[in-house]
């Protein structure tokens, strides 16, 4: 983790909180190009995971983050409760699975990268339709909390698809406040604002959280320099 602000790694340590899975935590700089990690990850991407028990290597958080489910799923004597749709944070169901693969697709390729637009955007004439863009984008989360009946994105269950959401919506809440005097409407997202709230209390969170003020001097950076984050900055 890089100084554990990367929202990336942080979904593998809530992860790794809530399955109760033992681990050490070894904290990298991408910038130092370190051979020893360039070992384990080629692209020099946090996070990265080795299980020290049979030697596999795995980056890409949702990727690391579904290894992590099955590795607690199989290693578990128990079974899920008959009539149980969540298990190890994951849907029993292979429909309700692709639907928060779906979603996460959704939050990766649509909602942040909205967010990180609209941050970067220095021409205040396109702000009005980039916060359509980025309320179109959000929309689709309280939709989806709706039509699973919530409190969390999947039901009634905590699962990959909070964690999934959680580091950057904090980061987008925070930064969009400070940078843009732009907060989520309340009457129109009442149930997300509802959600993120409810996140935010659990212990998990709290552990791989961040404050408002190390979030700031993070995104300051990215603001004075102009970071095109992953070419999403296309003013």
């Amino acid at each position: 983790m890089e100084n554990g602000m990367c929202p990336y790694a942080a979904r593998t340590w809530i992860t790794l909180l809530e399955l109760g899975l033992p681990f050490d935590v070894i904290g990298v700089s991408p910038m130092a190009k370190e051979e020893w990690f360039l070992k384990i990850n080629p692209k020099n991407k946090v996070p990265a995971i080795q299980n020290i028990l049979d030697g596999t290597v795995l980056y890409e958080s949702a990727i690391c983050n579904e290894y992590l489910s099955d590795f607690a799923r199989e290693n578990d004597d128990a079974v899920p409760v008959e009539g149980e749709k969540m298990w190890k944070l994951m849907p029993i169901d292979a429909s309700d699975r692709a639907a928060l693969r779906l979603l996460n697709d959704h939050v990766d390729n649509d909602l942040f990268p909205a967010q990180f637009t609209f941050l970067m955007n220095k021409d205040s004439e396109k702000d009005t339709d980039m916060i359509e863009t980025l309320e179109r984008a959000l929309k689709v989360l309280q939709d989806h909390l709706s039509i699973r009946g919530g409190p969390y994105l999947m039901g009634k269950e905590f699962s990959l698809a909070d964690i999934h959401v959680l580091p950057f919506f904090l980061r987008l809440v925070v930064s969009l406040k400070h940078f843009k005097h732009y907060e989520i409407p309340k009457g129109q997202f009442s149930s997300l604002l509802k959600w993120f709230g409810l996140c935010s209390k659990r212990e998990s969170v709290k552990a791989a959280s961040k404050s408002e003020e190390q979030i700031i001097e993070v995104y300051q950076k990215f603001v004075d320099v102009e970071y095109e984050f992953g070419g999403l900055n296309k003013n």
